[in-house]
């Protein structure tokens, strides 16, 4: 028995079945690179965002803490208002129910006041919340103390991201 003869016409079928089925390949081949470079963008945006907003909770922490360090009877409802502006929560209630005892306190001691940012280190972070520890150094005057004193402060900051801005919802001092 003889082999049958393949006519032209059955080559030019499978040709083209084959470049058919090459071309259905590529275009996958294609869509899958397509696919995988959006998901590795999409996961270097969201790494870049949780970075930068990593790096705004710690500026934000280490800035309401030097602005609470830094109480000064000259200045007190300015300086107040600068603490108020960076609180938000259990802080910020906390604060502004204390701010005339407080006022009251640092005018009569005739208190100055300014901090020192030594270090800031954040301890948890996301993108909406961050928990920060921040060293500083606070110098004082006040009517004991003329010639000044430094305190050297630590604090866990707990914070939150609203309308863009980080603020400062609870402080706890840490020994």
């Amino acid at each position: 028995m003889s082999e049958p003869d393949t006519s032209a016409a059955d080559q030019r079928r499978r040709t083209g079945a084959l470049v058919i089925v090459l071309s259905v390949l590529a275009g996958l081949l294609a869509a899958s690179s397509i696919a995988l470079a959006l998901v590795a963008k999409s996961e270097r945006d969201d790494r870049a965002a949780f970075l930068s907003a990593r790096e705004a909770a710690a500026t934000a922490a280490g800035r309401l803490i030097v602005n609470l360090d830094a109480l000064s009877a000259p200045t007190i409802d300015k300086d107040m208002r600068r603490v108020v502006d960076g609180a938000t929560g259990t802080f910020k209630k906390q604060f502004t129910k204390s701010q005339k005892q407080l006022k009251t306190y640092v005018l009569q001691q005739k208190i100055t006041s300014s901090g020192t940012l030594r270090s800031v280190g954040v301890i948890r972070s996301d993108t909406d919340t961050a928990t920060v520890l921040v060293a500083v150094d606070r110098t004082f005057k006040d009517s004991g103390h003329p010639k000044g004193v430094v305190a050297n402060d630590r604090w866990k900051v707990s914070l939150e991201k609203h309308g863009g801005r980080w603020l400062v919802a609870e402080l706890e001092p840490v020994a």
